[in-house]
């Protein structure tokens, strides 16, 4: 490890020592993701469900729900980037968000109508929004350069494995309990208790790092156009390739509903995210570590054409299992871009913006998923899904093109 990453690590109080070659507040923020998304996954893994056979809304409905509240929690991640910027501090926000995440989980269990559950959902994101650009600020605070790949890897890693045992644990539920709508609302309710402990490791086990560059002392808007520039054309070029995946990436929920719409029951959708979890996990985890030794576009190319492949398969799929193939190839998918889409986002940035610059990336997602579902659900609503996965197949297409020509930014040591 060089010099300068240890003088940046001695700055940190109680994060200094290092578990297994990382910083210790890595790994805590990884197990905060572990349970946090074991809670997430449940509304994920309901949502076809709940809202198409329960509340009885159309696909449409479904995209329309799940792309805006996305939308609104990526617009909630751009403040929260600038805003933890300015206050210089990153824990306190992490908090706020989850402790909102304790009051929004157990409305989904009460919600009787379609309005109900928009409500629910729009706070459930907004309490996501909240708190996810000041987690990743705070890794790329405590991370060295030379492990930031494998930094995030380790937090998506956490989370996706989180995700798959939430996923499990709810499929023994239906499979003990039946599936029920009153089941269902009962699983719902019992998602409060991993975001309750996510709570609590957060205000026990995080202290603020102390090298974090504070801009509340600035006249006027806090981020000025200037520290805009510095991010430069390379960063924006990378954004636009961003937004244009996105546009592509559709909501797990049309994964859990296609395999519902070729004869998959209730109780055994949980098992799709659980599959698609299961490929995540290790492959975050390896992915983190080689984009730091290896040029980081690499994997970004690689995970575009996992998610090309996944469409394909989708959209000619005419049984559950093929579905299931498409699903654990969407999560090799998610695995390989996720933590790399972060890390470059830290390449590319200075340091006194960190958040700031993830939240532009956050906001560019925001859009390209609100498009994304929406086209989705129309798509499947008036042509079906062969034809949904083909039209996102050929944007994910046009994506990988283009991440070829993103350039490393200067004086990052990684390829």
């Amino acid at each position: 490890m060089s010099n300068r990453s240890r003088e940046q690590l001695l700055i940190l109080e109680d994060e200094r020592d290092f578990v297994f070659g990382l910083p210790r507040v890595i790994w805590i923020v990884g197990v905060v993701s572990f349970f946090s998304n074991s809670s997430s996954v449940i509304i994920t893994a309901f949502s076809a469900e709940f809202i198409i056979n329960i509340l009885g809304a159309s696909p449409a409905t479904l995209g329309y729900i799940r792309g805006l509240s996305e939308a609104l929690s990526y617009l909630i991640k751009m403040v929260s980037g600038v805003f933890s910027d300015w206050l210089g501090k990153r824990k306190i926000l992490m908090l706020t968000g989850y402790l909102c995440a304790v009051f929004a989980k157990p409305m989904f269990a009460f919600c009787h109508d379609l309005s109900l559950y928009i409500s629910a959902q729009v706070l459930e994101r907004i309490t996501n929004g909240l708190r996810d650009t000041p987690r990743d600020a705070l890794i790329a605070d405590c991370s060295p350069r030379e492990l930031k790949g494998a930094s995030y890897g380790v937090r998506q890693s956490c989370a996706f494995l989180g995700s798959m045992v939430g996923a499990v644990l709810g499929f023994l539920v239906l499979q003990c309990l039946g599936g029920s709508e009153r089941v269902i609302r009962m699983v719902y309710l019992l998602a409060t208790i991993p975001i309750l402990a996510a709570s609590l490791l957060i205000y026990f086990g995080i202290n603020e790092p102390k090298n974090i560059v504070r801009l509340r002392d600035r006249k006027g808007f806090p981020i000025k156009k200037a520290d805009v520039k510095q991010l430069g054309k390379d960063f924006w070029y990378y954004i636009l390739i961003c937004f244009i995946f996105m546009c592509s990436r559709y909501s797990e929920s049309f994964l859990v509903y296609r395999a519902q719409h070729l004869g998959l029951q209730v109780q055994y959708a949980p098992l799709v995210l659980a599959l698609m979890y299961f490929f995540n996990s290790p492959t975050s985890r390896i992915v983190g570590n080689w984009s730091d030794k290896h040029e980081r576009k690499l994997f970004l190319a690689f995970g575009f054409c996992m998610m090309l492949a996944s469409c394909i398969i989708l959209a000619f799929a005419s049984e559950v299992w093929h579905v299931m193939i498409g699903v654990a190839i969407y999560g090799i998918h998610y695995a390989a871009t996720q933590g790399t889409f972060y890390a470059m986002v830290s390449d590319y940035s200075p340091s006194h913006i960190k958040g700031t610059s993830i939240g532009i990336f956050n906001i560019v997602c925001c859009l390209g998923m609100c498009i994304s579902n929406a086209i989705t659900g129309e798509l499947w609503k008036r042509y079906g899904a062969e034809t949904t996965f083909l039209v996102n197949s050929v944007i994910t297409f046009v994506a990988a093109v283009g991440v070829m020509f993103i350039r490393r930014k200067k004086g990052i040591n990684n390829a």
